[in-house]
């Protein structure tokens, strides 16, 4: 059994800052494409947020927001906040680590991974009115219509398929021309366009428990 607590989950954030200063060209002893880039994101998935810590969370997170009615939304900092969770890693499949943080080629081609980890909920459904067309918007969901998030950003993006209810949910990154972006968006493990988008919510804070 593993624990994770929240000091380790703020190193998860540590690792993950270093990794995207490193691909937007803003480290100046790291670049993009270097050993010590790979250095770095080897660092994170093997050591901070190996396949079976990514999974496990990613479980109890999806299984916290199942637990809520559709009429309410979810809170992922609450969520966060505070956590120790007990992981039995052998019941862990370690190939779905590339699930949530993509390859180390797909990784290099992005230009920011931030907050990442938040994301370990990526396949969860987002909250939606079973009785109209659209989605209900929790906490903040924006459909990509009205407006789009700033270039460079990574934020949360969703969309309905061909089955009515079939949603995705993944983490992303909108940048407008680069080369392997589809209508601007740069979505890891995926290649469709979203219709919502909604900002990362902010990392964990210390508890000052007096």
């Amino acid at each position: 059994m593993t624990t994770i607590t929240r000091e380790q989950a703020q190193k998860i954030i540590e690792a993950a800052d270093e990794v995207i200063s490193a691909l937007a060209g803003t480290n100046e002893d790291v670049h993009p494409g270097s050993d010590n880039m790979l250095r770095l994101w080897d660092d994170l998935n093997d050591r901070y947020a190996p396949p079976e810590v990514v999974r496990e969370l990613a479980r109890i997170a999806l299984a916290s927001l199942e637990a809520e009615p559709v009429s309410q939304t979810y809170n992922l900092p609450e969520l966060i906040e505070g956590m120790e969770v007990s992981i039995d890693v052998s019941t862990c499949d370690a190939d779905l680590g590339n699930r949530y943080f993509g390859t180390v080629t797909e990784a290099l081609e992005l230009d920011t991974a931030k907050n990442g980890y938040i994301l370990l909920v990526q396949d969860a459904e987002p909250n939606f009115d079973v009785n109209g067309n659209s989605p209900v918007i929790p906490g903040g969901w924006i459909s990509c219509s009205e407006r789009m998030p700033d270039s460079k950003t990574a934020v949360l993006v969703a969309r309905e398929f061909d089955r009515k209810g079939d949603w995705r949910m993944k983490w992303a990154t909108y940048i407008p021309g680069h080369p392997d972006a589809n209508d601007g968006w740069v979505i890891p493990g995926a290649s469709w366009i979203p219709s919502h988008w909604m900002p990362l919510p902010e990392p964990p804070q210390e508890v000052n428990h007096g």
